[in-house]
């Protein structure tokens, strides 16, 4: 039995659109090529008064030239942990036009040591992005007034390999 044409104009089917919108000029835009500028970046953008209450993901957008074109709040969570929807991470990404991205999490502990489920989550994201042709950066965790890169502590490069 053959299906009716019909079914290509049902209203009942949504529409998706992928749009990207630049609100400013590049130029305006900060280059984030070292781990210290994330961090002061990260921390113009967080929520001060969470940073030692709750862990919270973010996702930073780059450009070519290592601009930061947006960030994304990807996940809020408690005192010890944020569960990362790897898919909207991509999504995101995506729609964000990223040639490459950075992630950061805090640890409301203080303690900026990464787990070993803050490494494992990395090795995905990295595979899952490289999928798409999009470059992980660095992973930072961070603290009121200081920070983690993994790409510092060459633990990245490690995850690249892995």
């Amino acid at each position: 039995m053959e299906k009716p044409d019909n079914w290509l104009q049902d209203p009942h089917m949504s529409e998706v659109k992928l749009v990207y919108q630049s609100q400013s000029q590049s130029d305006n835009k900060p280059i984030l090529k070292h781990p210290i500028d994330v961090f002061k970046y990260l921390i113009s953008i967080w929520d001060m008064d969470r940073i030692e209450l709750q862990e919270e993901f973010c996702l930073l957008l780059l450009n070519n030239e290592l601009r930061c074109t947006g960030w994304h709040r990807l996940s809020t969570g408690g005192k010890n942990a944020t569960v990362v929807d790897i898919s909207l991470l991509l999504i995101v990404a995506a729609l964000g036009n990223a040639h490459s991205v950075i992630i950061a999490h805090n640890h409301p502990s203080g303690r900026l040591k990464p787990s070993h489920a803050d490494i494992s989550l990395t090795k995905r994201i990295y595979k899952s992005l490289n999928i798409v042709g999009i470059t992980l950066n660095d992973h930072l965790i961070i603290h009121r007034d200081d920070y983690y890169s993994f790409s510092q502590h060459r633990l990245l490069d490690k995850i690249s390999k892995l």
